[in-house]
């Protein structure tokens, strides 16, 4: 049976080999891929082991040395993860992994010695010194390899010119914010060579990735001396992965209980009633939470560039007196958010909230470290306490709240970092409790420039409600009295259908739609200026507006958001307003605008109006749109809603989808 090495050369001449000579002719470095899948099933078929069981990977720099690759790198594509960072330790020293891990720290290119050329003064011979790490100190021959020449090291001079160079850079990198569990969060040094170190290959801080990779045990060092050990992951391939659009922990068999879960009638429902059902009340927040969640349509394309063109994520700001279950519901969020982060503003700072500069151990040149708004990038990030984070972090939220980016010039230090980061944040008044006929400005220790890019600002007040007090007091003193479990998500399902919606599901608005939050801007702006209360909307809160309607289509995995979506979309963010003492309703009457009431009246009229036309055709006869008006004036009786224009709404909407 041929060996491991042997089976790798033969794998490798007989795929590759032509690619290869071809890279090499280009004199740069660049990287050859070998698809894991297709080599473990060559070895399968040759050998019966898999590719872990042969350790093949322990032959890969001598394969680059037998078939002289040079600049082109042999790398390892599509390797199953098999390990978790919070599980490495001492005995996995010297052991091949492969795992997920999320960059936090990322140094510039740097370049260092790969084989160092040594020339002999007496005889001339060349001495190569090969240098596998930039940790590895530079060894000078003791003697002269020429057996005939009695040259020692101090016979030696250094030919830089002659000396092959590499690049690298150093990472540090942490456990991904979906893997970590309980406790503290775990971090490794890790180093990238040669092709991975180059400034094409694009690696940023906040991107999660796909290692594998040796993890060693080396001695560490401070400023130049030795100081205990260390973990460093020496890197053979890094791929940066899309952690919102793909995900492994998501089967076949979860796909096709996720879109039957989409089918549901009342899935919506069921999402809300299944965020924080212990706190009692509260429909209208909970149910702008689930939009948040599902945010608005990311591009299929998605790059750094078109997303600080346009937002997609939506930031929510929670507004409570203390003790009412703010909290809670963060807490709730953060439970179900696929990607998370929770911070407090009482001990955040501003480098903690964007990005901060550090020093580097090994080089002693400083370096920028993401903060949370990087880390969480693609998720959730929730602040509790929002009103005690410094003027200065709350400023600095403006950029990536916007722009979805974080810039900074730190130590002559240029970066711009990806932070597609929706925001969940939790505030008390200045003065404990809410005053609903005071301005809310006076009663937040929170810039009108950062209030104004929250999607939705809802205020919890405890109010005396003897009812609400009941049904509260029964909530708290017996759970079975609200949780029902048959009425709650699970959590893991919970999150694998956010997951698999932001991920498949890209609504486009509907005309119908489009004319609908068209009307509701032109005219809230137009009634604003003529009444003290009413808010003065602007193109920010109509693509609030776009995003919270196509989060609502999300929800029940439509791919076109209609009229509906889009009243609801209003009648959330109108909730928000007349928290803070604001209102929408002095706006007067916008056309097309209906009650739920009514809406379910014009779909009744809908379905019965397409029954009639599949027996008789298009017109009816005068009888059956007799027969039908009745209908819909009993329906519209029953509903208590004035029933002018229902019935010819309804018969318009099934013309037009005819």
């Amino acid at each position: 049976m041929a060996s491991g090495k042997a089976l790798l050369k033969k794998y490798i001449k007989d795929n590759h080999s032509e690619e290869i000579e071809k890279l090499k002719s280009q004199n740069k470095q660049c990287k050859v891929s070998i698809d894991y899948e297709s080599l473990n099933q060559f070895l399968i078929e040759q050998s019966g082991k898999d590719f872990w069981k042969h350790q093949i990977y322990e032959f890969i720099d001598q394969m680059e040395e037998i078939f002289n690759t040079g600049n082109v790198a042999l790398k390892f594509m599509n390797v199953p993860e098999r390990d978790n960072l919070h599980d490495l330790d001492a005995t996995s020293n010297n052991k091949w992994i492969s795992t997920r891990a999320m960059i936090k720290n990322i140094t510039d290119v740097r370049v260092d010695l790969k084989q160092a050329c040594y020339i002999c003064r007496e005889c001339g011979t060349i001495n190569l010194v090969n240098i596998n790490d930039p940790n590895q100190a530079e060894v000078i021959p003791k003697f002269c390899k020429n057996n005939q020449c009695a040259g020692t090291s101090k016979s030696m001079f250094f030919d830089k010119d002659s000396s092959i160079y590499r690049n690298y850079k150093l990472l540090k990198l942490e456990e991904p914010l979906e893997l970590r569990g309980g406790g503290s969060t775990r971090e490794f040094k890790a180093i990238v060579l040669d092709y991975l170190a180059s400034p094409f290959h694009n690696l940023k801080v906040g991107d999660v990735v796909n290692v594998t990779g040796i993890f060693k045990i080396e001695p560490r060092k401070v400023k130049g001396r030795s100081d205990g050990h260390e973990f460093i992951i020496h890197i053979h391939n890094i791929t940066p992965v899309d952690d919102v659009f793909e995900d492994s922990r998501i089967s076949e068999e979860d796909v096709k209980e996720i879109i039957n879960l989409s089918k549901q009638d009342d899935i919506f429902e069921l999402l809300w009633h299944s965020l924080a059902p212990e706190v009692y009340g509260y429909d209208m927040i909970k149910k702008g939470l689930i939009l948040q969640l599902f945010e608005g349509n990311r591009p299929l394309n998605d790059s750094f560039k078109s997303s600080m063109m346009d937002r997609w994520t939506i930031h929510v700001l929670l507004i409570g007196d203390p003790g009412i279950g703010k909290s809670q519901l963060i807490q709730s969020m953060k439970q179900r958010a696929p990607k998370n982060i929770t911070i407090s503003g009482t001990n955040t700072s501003q480098a903690g909230l964007t990005v901060s500069t550090v020093k580097d151990e090994l080089t002693g040149t400083w370096t920028m470290e993401a903060g949370a708004t990087v880390l969480a990038d693609t998720g959730v990030l929730c602040i509790d306490e929002y009103d005690k984070l410094s003027p200065s972090a709350q400023k600095s939220l403006n950029e990536p709240m916007e722009q979805s980016s974080v810039s900074s010039a730190k130590a002559g230090l240029v970066q711009v970092m990806s932070a597609r980061t929706s925001i969940l944040a939790g505030a008390n008044p200045k003065y404990s409790k809410f005053d609903p006929y005071k301005l809310y400005r006076d009663q937040l220790d929170i810039p009108e420039s950062n209030l104004s890019r929250f999607d939705l600002i809802f205020v919890l007040t405890d109010e005396v409600d003897k009812e609400k007090d009941s049904k509260l007091a029964d909530a708290l003193l017996n759970k079975d009295f609200i949780l029902d479990e048959s009425e709650i998500l699970d959590i893991d399902l919970f999150k694998k259908y956010i997951t698999w919606m932001k991920a498949n599901c890209f609504p486009v608005l509907s005309k119908d739609a489009k004319i609908l939050l068209r009307e509701f801007y032109v005219n809230t702006r137009k009634t604003a200026l003529e009444t003290s209360d009413g808010k003065p909307i602007t193109p920010r809160d109509l693509k609030a507006l776009e995003r919270l309607t196509i989060a609502r289509a999300k929800c029940e995995y439509r791919q076109e958001a209609t009229i509906t979506d889009a009243i609801e979309a209003i009648d959330i963010y109108k909730e928000a307003l007349s928290g803070l003492g604001l209102t929408l309703a002095t706006a007067g009457a916008l056309h097309g605008i209906h009650s739920q009431d009514e809406l379910s009246v014009i779909s009744d009229m809908e379905n019965m109006i397409k029954s009639n036309i599949a027996i008789e055709g298009i017109p009816l006869s005068a009888e059956s749109l007799r027969h039908l008006e009745m209908e819909c004036g009993m329906l519209c009786h029953e509903k208590g809603i004035n029933r002018e224009g229902i019935f010819d709404i309804a018969y318009s909407n099934v013309k037009k989808s005819l």
